[in-house]
Formats: structure tokens, C-alpha cells, sequence
């Protein structure tokens, strides 16, 4: 049920600081915007650090002209984004981490809402907030802090995974004692990471109120580019997460991976370079659903030819949707 709530009323004495994580490789055209919408924030408990992955441009430069005694900038040689964002938390000196990418900003009021969240709740593992690639909608007034808590992630994430980096907020702690973002993959590396902080435990918020401007270049680059499904967190589910079950011990986690293998690989396994990998995955999927299996019994020689129709595709994800929203819940 969402809460609303009133900043001026929120009292308690738990000293909350942020340490703002910016990975920085080539985004010179965006930087001064988001680093200029941390500044900007009405809640000023916070440290910057912008890890510079081998841009070889001036972001040196910037950041000790400009930007002075505001941003700790740490260079390192080209690496990737989850080697940047590793370093950024190993670096971090307070107890909630908040992600934020470089071409990407908050609303002046992100930080704020966040603190107050946490001021509010006990034991908050991980607060998401509702983002926007229309700047017209990222809120620029204050208004009554909306949020609510998400008490079965694993069953609305498999039609909606919900989080997304440049609003996202994580406690410190669970780097302690669990890897960061995997460095091998390059697409779903972020996903990764919030699945594995509420497998661990501690409660989910989500805040309503729109406080992020998500700019697609990346997304748009990275379809373009065609990242290797080899290198994407749906090739490497069980991989990753079968050994953490035992650790983890939340049955929730262990379905919800289990219907993801079936949802995310429905095309994947009619795809003839990545047919072979999916009928493995399929096959030795921990949690067997008979309507999900079903749906791999149709021959391969017409999954294949169907496939990458659209029509395929559009009510292949609806079966899965109707299948574990409602039959599997």
C-alpha cells in the first residue's frame, strides 16, 4: 500500500550520508549536467566520486577546475563499468551507496526522499525511485514523498524487475560480504546486483515520485552494438545463482530464477546460435513448471521459422506473464 508522507514530520536521529558512485568513461557532453544535479540537491549530506575509466579527455581537468574540493575523482585504465562502479564503492566512506551514471541526472529533491525513506523504515536493504526519459516529468517542485514497500519482489519482478542504476540506493554493508557487479557481463550486470541484495534480505522500498531523467543513449548503443548473449546475466542465471541457494536460503530467489530461465531464454532457445546453451538451461532448471515446459515441447523446426516474428515474440512474453502471474504465483 503506497504511504505518503510529509517531509517536515519525519523525525528520528539516524545520521544518514550518501556516497554518490558516477562510473565516467566518454560522457563529456552530459557530465556537467548530472554532477551539476548532485550539487543541486536540497539534502547535502553526501560525498562524490567519480571513477574516470580511461576517457582520455579532459574530466581532469574539469573536475579539479570546476569542480574542486566538490568531487573526489579516481582514474583508472579502460576496465568497463562494473569495474568503475567497484572501485567507487571500495572507495566509499558512508553507508548507503547511490548509483548514478553519467548521462543521466536527479531531481533536486532525489536525495532527500531517499533520506527520508530510511529515516522511516528499519532494516532497508535497497530503495528504488520511478524515472523518466521525458525531462518534463522529473519532478523540479517539492511535493508529499510517495513511496511503498515491496514485501514480494521475486513475484512482481518476473513480469517487471523495477530498478534502475541511476535510481537505485544500497546499503553499504552488503559489499561487505558479497561481490559487487560482475565483471563479465555486459548486459544485465546492474540486474544482477539488486537481485542478490534482496535475496540476501532486509526490506524493499520503491519511491513513486518521478526524480530521475534516464537518458536511452546506452540502451540504443548497446542494441546497436549487440552485446553477446554469452555476455549477458540470462546466459549465466544458473551459473551465478545456483551456488548462492544455500547461502541465500530464500525460496522466493529460487523460484523466481527458476521461472526467469524459462521466461528469458522462450526465444533464445528457437535461435540457432543460441538454441544449444537454452535446451541446457531448460533441461537442468532446478524448478520444473509443466505449462512453462509446454511451451518448449513445440518441434524446433517451427519455434525456429516463428520465432523472430513479432507476433511470436509478443505473445510468447504474455504466456509467460499469464502463466507465472497468475497459474505459478
Amino acid at each position: 500500500m503506497p504511504r505518503t508522507i510529509e517531509c517536515s514530520i519525519i523525525r528520528n536521529f539516524k545520521k544518514i550520508v550518501f556516497s554518490i558512485v558516477i562510473p565516467y568513461y566518454k560522457k563529456r557532453k552530459y557530465i556537467e549536467r548530472c554532477i551539476d544535479s548532485v550539487l543541486e540537491q536540497t539534502f547535502s549530506d553526501y560525498e562524490i566520486i567519480l571513477i574516470d575509466d580511461g576517457s582520455q579527455d579532459d574530466i581532469e581537468e574539469l573536475i579539479n577546475g570546476k569542480y574542486a574540493g566538490k568531487v573526489t575523482l579516481i582514474t583508472q585504465n579502460n576496465q568497463g563499468v562494473s569495474v568503475a562502479r567497484n572501485t567507487g564503492i571500495a572507495n566509499a566512506k558512508y553507508d548507503y551507496i547511490a548509483f548514478l551514471d553519467a548521462d543521466d541526472y536527479w531531481s533536486p529533491f532525489y536525495l532527500e526522499k531517499n533520506k527520508n525513506v530510511l529515516y522511516r523504515e528499519k532494516d532497508v536493504a535497497i530503495v528504488g525511485a520511478k524515472y523518466s526519459i521525458d525531462v518534463d516529468l522529473v519532478e523540479k517542485y517539492d511535493v508529499a514523498l510517495k513511496y511503498t514497500q515491496l514485501k514480494k519482489y521475486f513475484k512482481k519482478a518476473i513480469c517487471e524487475t523495477i530498478f534502475f542504476t541511476s535510481a537505485t540506493i544500497v546499503r553499504k554493508s552488503f559489499f561487505h560480504d558479497n561481490e559487487g557487479f560482475n565483471t563479465e557481463l555486459s548486459l544485465g550486470e546492474d540486474l544482477d546486483v539488486w537481485f542478490r541484495v534482496i535475496a540476501v534480505g532486509g526490506n524493499v522500498f520503491f519511491i513513486k515520485n518521478t526524480l530521475v531523467y534516464y537518458s536511452n543513449d546506452d540502451l540504443l548503443s548497446i542494441t546497436k552494438s549487440s552485446v553477446p548473449f554469452t555476455k549477458s546475466l540470462n546466459s549465466k542465471l544458473q551459473e551465478i545463482y545456483y551456488p548462492l541457494f544455500s547461502k541465500f536460503n530464500n525460496v522466493a530467489f529460487e523460484e523466481f530464477v527458476a521461472k526467469q530461465i524459462y521466461s528469458t531464454l522462450s526465444i533464445r532457445y528457437f535461435t540457432e546460435d543460441t538454441h544449444d546453451v537454452s535446451k541446457k538451461m531448460i533441461r537442468t532448471n532446478k524448478k520444473k513448471y509443466f505449462f512453462a515446459e509446454l511451451y518448449f515441447a513445440i518441434p524446433y523446426s517451427i519455434g525456429s521459422r516463428y520465432s523472430a516474428k513479432t507476433f511470436w515474440r509478443k505473445y510468447t512474453r504474455k504466456y509467460f506473464k499469464f502463466i507465472f502471474t497468475y497459474i505459478y504465483i
